[in-house]
């Protein structure tokens, strides 16, 4: 009789162990996932900002073009060009102000304000 009480103890402590064991996988595995997801997310959200970046610098060599003629954008409405998840707002006055506006998920992320053109003093250049 002592052995078979012995030996239940020691079933129950190694299906306790198991148990907490399964809990703490499940637990790390759950976090590995979160954290690998976040990073995809970061780095799609870097490569949209560097392809912003990259928007306004073609931009800028290029002030008197609009964003449908140098990027394929499509134009939502006047003003307002569309490139993947990039808004281009183009407002076109004696100088060319605007923005580069960063979407995720149909939540601004980030916005990039530009000025192309403007007055150039003639005895500078």
């Amino acid at each position: 009789m002592k052995s078979k009480g012995h030996s239940f103890s020691y079933l129950m402590e190694l299906i306790i162990v198991i148990f907490f064991f399964v809990l703490s996988a499940t637990i790390c595995v759950s976090l590995v996932a979160k954290a690998k997801e976040k990073q995809e997310r970061a780095s799609y959200l870097e490569t949209t900002m560097n392809t912003a970046q990259s928007i306004i610098e073609t931009m800028q060599a290029y002030p008197s073009q609009t964003p449908q003629q140098l990027f394929g954008a499509v134009e939502k409405e006047e003003g307002i060009y569309q490139v993947d998840n990039l808004i281009i707002e183009w407002h076109q006055e004696d100088v060319v102000r605007g923005a580069v506006i960063l979407y995720d998920q149909e939540k601004m992320v980030s916005q990039f304000p530009f000025v192309l053109g403007g007055n150039h003093d003639e005895e500078g250049e």
